[in-house]
């Protein structure tokens, strides 16, 4: 080889590299648009924003460049900063050459190709400025909304938006950040049904392969899709280890169907299945079950059902219906309430509607309640209502405002454990009328009302039908005051004192009969509750009064009309006694409960509430809670609750989530019970959030919440790669039902 040869190589090798070394440091289309931004708001430090591409018709072309030849036929060429925007696409390249009767060309050098919501970047194209298609060579891309991108030999740009990607590689990470990719030698963007696909897939982590797959699909926007879900994996102290591998078929726009297979060691296979089906007029018909044929611990074939339908509620006349049902109360503590059932041991089916215009409502109700717990007996079991209808009507005049509603209602319940002096079914009518005469000034208001309570029932006791029926009526008279002051800073402090008397007197000595009065109903904790003119829920009684109700409450609101504090206290005061009570026992108590409550935020980070009762007629507790909020971020904070029940302390909570660093998060809470010093529920977690994946761990336990014995500890892991999906998602919501004040965000940018 002579000097000549040797110098010639020499340079063609010198001239490689250098175009090596340009093309390494060329940018690629993630990184073109996306804009640094190192403070703590984007955990990516950056954000894409792309320019806006001009509208235009589809034969509106608009082109610049620095030089432009024609051929006198039909060929147009551009050089040099080459720019054609039409048909919400825009073209850039060094060189552009191309037949303007039908838009096909060839783009050179420096390509970027703009779509709505996109950008392509390559060495050279094959284009139609008509119809928005092209052919990219050696091409990176990103699509800003899900902020996919990538790299790939060859990319084609179907009309419709569409794309397909030739040996290619893909992450949802932002630029520089390669923490994990698909290699795959094909990829499908369906922009229509928003549904991407791969196939001959090896997943890598730091370039590093660690999974193949001979397919994979992802989701391209917030459409569910037709496919495998990622699995959830768990390990408990009752159950065992648990895998779920969730499929999601999605048919139609208006119905779809999950079903959901679960696998645990120690119990056997259950199935899971959830289906939606929307009609035309927006009605929703929803069926959540799962079933467990042969559990290995109990040997029993166990399920758990629910069924609901409801109409549009912006409709006249609605409708809804809901059917539960379990094999046994203690399902849902030994597996999940994957159904939602409304309680563990007492199950309520349901069907009914209502008619409805701007003043008034008719409706009806007809239920029933299935007892699925049997420790739950005698007049512990809840009435059904068979049927039930209800009815209300509102009138706003000039000067008088009218109130009326009531029902009329059969009921019934299971007999089994019942007393002889226990009813096991009965009838019901009750109306409640009001008629008030409002007027207020710019320093307050004042109400005079009379009122009316109708009520009369029967009821089944044994082989005897008790009759009760009498009138309530009644009249009150109830006003406030207004005063405020606004500080040299604008901040306003408002002091409103309000005062209510009333007077309610049956015509005569009732027979209570409760069909569904909860036994709390005559607890008193708001202040507001004790303005109420029949402070007993459920339509059975209405008992006899002569009362002053009285409260004063201070306000305190900044600049920006958020209320900074809040402090309002109340008590009711008697003038004579009450011989109509819902026990059946003369209350001879001359004042009600004092009650204070204060909510005071001096910071929009910082919350402290507490919640006072006492005793009738004195000064000692009855009930309290302390409760601080600190919350300086999403991500941090701390909640600290005390409650205590006839001055013993019942109960603590503490709750905290520590932001680490930008990644790293620490979650902890506990529900203690002080006085047998057993936990009720805790929770240890951690959370590891990159921009473009996020791993959880939590260990937790929960009190059997039907026996109250001891419950189970669990450990689950939860791992997500960003736009792939969850594996674990129980994790998240494990946290969410068990951590108060708990947030689950995506894997974000």
């Amino acid at each position: 080889m002579n000097q000549l040869t040797i110098l010639r190589s020499v340079i063609l090798s010198l001239m490689m590299l250098s175009i090596s070394l340009g093309h390494a440091t060329e940018q690629t289309a993630a990184s073109i648009d996306w804009v640094v931004d190192t403070s703590d708001r984007y955990l990516c430090q950056g954000y894409y924003s792309p320019p806006l591409i001009e509208k235009s018709s589809e034969n509106d072309l608009n082109a610049t460049a620095d030089n432009t030849e024609y051929d006198g036929n039909d060929r147009i060429i551009l050089t040099g900063n080459t720019l054609i925007t039409g048909n919400n696409f825009q073209l850039q390249a060094d060189r552009l050459s191309f037949l303007n009767s039908t838009g096909d060309g060839n783009a050179n050098r420096n390509v970027r190709i703009r779509r709505p919501n996109s950008l392509f970047t390559g060495d050279a194209a094959s284009v139609n400025l008509r119809t928005n298609a092209f052919d990219l060579k050696n091409s990176s891309f990103v699509t800003y909304k899900n902020k996919l991108r990538g790299e790939s030999e060859q990319l084609i740009g179907a009309p419709n938006g569409d794309i397909r990607i030739i040996n290619g590689v893909i992450t949802f990470c932002s630029p520089d950040v390669n923490t994990w990719d698909l290699q795959a030698d094909h990829v499908y963007l369906n922009r229509s049904s928003g549904r991407g696909w791969a196939d001959d897939v090896t997943i890598r982590i730091q370039k590093i392969p660690v999974l193949y797959t001979p397919l994979i699909g992802f989701p391209l926007d917030n459409r569910r899709l037709t496919g495998f879900l990622i699995p959830n994996i768990s390990v408990g102290s009752t159950s065992g280890t648990t895998i779920v591998t969730p499929f999601y078929w999605s048919p139609a726009d208006n119905y779809d169907l999950l079903l959901r297979p679960r696998f645990t060691t120690a119990r056997g296979t259950a199935l899971g299945l959830h289906g939606r089906y929307l009609f035309k007029d927006f009605s929703l018909l929803e069926l959540k079950t799962e079933q467990l044929p042969g559990d290995k611990i109990t040997g029993a074939d166990r399920h758990i059902s629910k069924l609901t339908f409801s109409s549009d509620t912006s409709k006249a006349l609605t409708w809804d219906m809901t059917y539960e049902d379990a094999s046994d109360g203690t399902y849902q503590d030994d597996l999940d309430n994957f159904a939602d059932l409304s309680d563990k041991k007492q199950l309520t089916t349901s069907i009914g509607a209502t008619l409805r215009n701007h003043s008034w409502s008719a409706g009806w109700i007809f239920d029933r309640v299935d007892v699925i717990d049997p420790t739950v007996d005698g007049s512990s079991v809840k009435f059904a209502r068979q049927p039930q209808l209800v009815a209300s009507w509102t009138h706003y005049g000039d000067d008088w405002d009218i109130f009326a509603e009531g029902d009329a209602t059969e009921f019934t319940r299971n007999t089994t454990g019942l007393l002889e002096s226990e009813p096991s079914r009965g009838r019901r009518l009750s109306s409640d009328l009001k008629a008030e005469y409002p007027t207020s000034v710019d320093f307050g208001s004042l109400t005079p009302a009379a009122l009316g309570f109708v009520r009369w029932s029967d009821a089944t006791t044994g082989l005897t039908t008790q009759d009760n029926s009498y009138l309530t009526y009644g009249a009150s008279l109830e006003g406030s005051l207004y005063f405020d002051k606004s500080s040299d800073n604008g901040f306003v402090h408002e002091i409103i004192p309000r005062a209510k008397m009333m007077i309610r007197e049956p015509d005569k000595e009732p027979t209570l009969i409760k069909f569904d009065t909860p036994d709390i109903a005559n607890d008193t904790v708001t202040v507001s509750q004790i303005f109420l003119d029949n402070p007993i829920s459920g339509g059975d009684f209405v008992g006899d009064t002569r009362e002053l109700a009285l409260a004063l409450t201070s306000r305190g609101v900044n600049l920006e009309g958020v209320q900074a504090y809040r402090i309002a206290a109340g008590r009711t005061f008697f003038f004579q006694d009450r011989g109509v009570t819902l026990s059946g026992t003369p209350e001879t108590t001359d004042q009600g409960p004092f009650i204070f409550e204060s909510t005071v935020s001096p910071t929009k980070s910082f919350e402290w509430n507490i919640r006072f009762s006492s005793v009738a007629d004195g000064e000692t507790m009855d009930r309290a809670t302390n409760e601080i909020k600190y919350k300086p971020s999403d991500f941090n904070y701390l909640t600290q609750r005390t409650v205590w029940n006839n001055e013993d302390l019942s109960r603590t909570d503490f709750y905290l989530s520590r932001q680490i660093n930008r990644k790293w998060r620490l979650l902890t809470g506990v529900q203690w019970e002080p006085s047998t010093e057993e936990r009720i529920n805790q929770v240890v977690g951690a959370e590891y959030a990159s921009c473009c994946w996020r791993a959880a761990m939590i260990h937790a336990y929960e009190r059997d919440r039907v026996t109250s014995t001891e419950g189970g500890h669990y450990v689950k892991l939860q791992f997500e790669l960003k736009g792939l999906g969850v594996l674990g998602r129980r994790v998240s919501s494990i946290m969410d039902s068990l951590l108060e004040g708990y947030d689950f965000s995506e894997a974000r940018f």
